[in-house]
């Protein structure tokens, strides 16, 4: 599984582990999308994230280059469809790979950039990241509650938290 462990998507164990359980091959069906994620992952990540990183790497090492607003402007979307294309394209490359060896891998983006809103772009980047990080960060901070966490910081630190 190294390839999932290097690219992603993070993958919880009760979804990985009932599919270590059983060897399971993968059928010709499998391949075939397998396939089509890898080659859309390369292209993705080989030429649109890799042929936009130079000019956006020339934009951001000299920002005194050009005082252009649409300048910035084309740096700034480059830079948006570079990071999408490269962290996308290594997901799909992963998820391919592991559809070949019979494991089956969710969708880790689902199409951010058509959201209408910040959280429903946040639900849809980088998926297995924002639950992982909502489950085991956010959650038991509190959330949107006052949580435990809060409730020690104030005894420790008298802090009166509205």
């Amino acid at each position: 599984m190294f390839p999932q462990l290097v690219a992603g998507p993070i993958v919880r164990a009760k979804t990985l582990l009932p599919q270590l359980d059983r060897l399971k091959r993968s059928n010709e069906i499998e391949r075939w999308h397998g396939l089509k994620l890898i080659a859309f992952g390369f292209f993705k990540k080989v030429l649109i994230a890799d042929n936009l990183a130079p000019m956006v790497n020339t934009g951001f090492a000299d920002i005194n280059n050009s005082s252009s607003t649409v300048y910035w402007w084309l740096i700034m979307l480059a830079f948006t469809f570079q990071i999408y294309c490269d962290f996308s394209g290594y997901t799909d490359i992963a998820r391919g790979i592991a559809k070949w060896m019979g494991f089956h891998f969710k969708m880790n983006f689902n199409h951010p950039y058509r959201s209408t809103s910040i959280r429903h772009f946040w639900q849809n980047w980088h998926i297995s990241l924002s639950t992982w990080f909502r489950d085991y960060v956010y959650i038991p901070l509190g959330g949107s509650k006052k949580g435990k966490f809060r409730s020690h910081l104030k005894k420790i630190f008298e802090i009166d938290y509205p």
